[in-house]
């Protein structure tokens, strides 16, 4: 997911903790998606459990320093969730004085951020993320986050490394690339080039699967933004695997007849 993506999500979206599930299927709502294009993401088990010990602790900190300063309650424009009807829906308070009905894929980030429920302590925001001041984190304060980070690790003597999210972003696909490639070998590597053709038209390629997990609407969106660093991992995934292998005299010995490849003639003897 972006990092605007990320920062938009609310309480009632994040999926109920399973300790019997790897990974949990979760929406993104087209009003905080970019372009519009709300899809699925896929959550592990374990980022799922610190994003349960972050609301529970740190973010719950937050909130009561907020409800102790009045925070919430100087916010102008705040709007009050009602009730919440699963992870599809919610009924809030409108301008008018009255109720409302939204599906949360409508609802975008500017009014999650005004949304409130009222406990027993006072109001909470329904964001997830919050500042240590309790107030909803908008993008600019993730861009922040990560100046900061940067700005430590270069106090520390660790030269020429920063990070951004967008570069997060990137790893995250050349890792999903990596990992799509090596389930392809594994699982056709004993298929013959019609096979393996077939398998591509029914279920799609490695470009689809990363395709999926970012989020693009087109597979070539995906192949035009990222396709640098997947031609380079090509490369160096065949040098690795090239590494120590008897190349000459394979060569030799497989082109030996080929009348446009020239090989030691001497290899195969060896």
């Amino acid at each position: 997911m972006r990092v605007s993506e990320w920062a938009s999500v609310v309480l009632p979206e994040l999926p109920a903790y399973d300790r019997r599930r790897g990974f949990f299927t979760c929406e993104l709502a087209d009003a905080c998606a970019k372009g519009g294009y709300g899809h699925k993401y896929w959550m592990p088990r374990s980022a799922l459990r610190g994003v349960l010990g972050y609301v529970e602790v740190a973010r719950a900190a937050a909130v009561r320093r907020a409800q102790a300063a009045g925070r919430y309650e100087r916010i102008a424009n705040r709007r009050i969730v009602l009730a919440t009807h699963g992870t599809h829906s919610v009924t809030m308070s409108s301008a008018d004085g009255g109720s409302q009905k939204e599906k949360w894929n409508d609802v975008g980030p500017q009014t999650r951020m005004l949304l409130f429920r009222r406990t027993s302590q006072g109001l909470e925001p329904v964001a997830l993320w919050l500042n240590e001041d309790g107030l909803p984190r908008d993008i600019g304060g993730w861009e922040h986050t990560f100046d900061v980070a940067n700005e430590r690790i270069e106090s520390l003597g660790l030269e020429n490394f920063s990070c951004t999210a967008h570069m997060l972003r990137h790893s995250f696909a050349l890792r999903w690339y990596a990992v799509g490639k090596l389930i392809k070998y594994a699982r056709l590597g004993h298929l013959t080039d019609d096979e393996q053709r077939d398998f591509r038209e029914e279920v799609g390629n490695t470009w689809h699967l990363v395709q999926t997990m970012l989020g693009h609407r087109s597979v070539e969106t995906t192949k035009t933004v990222y396709l640098e660093p997947f031609q380079t991992l090509e490369v160096e995934a065949l040098l690795a695997h090239a590494d120590g292998f008897p190349v000459t005299s394979f060569m030799a010995d497989v082109f030996a007849e080929h009348p446009w490849v020239r090989t030691d003639p001497l290899a195969v003897a060896r």
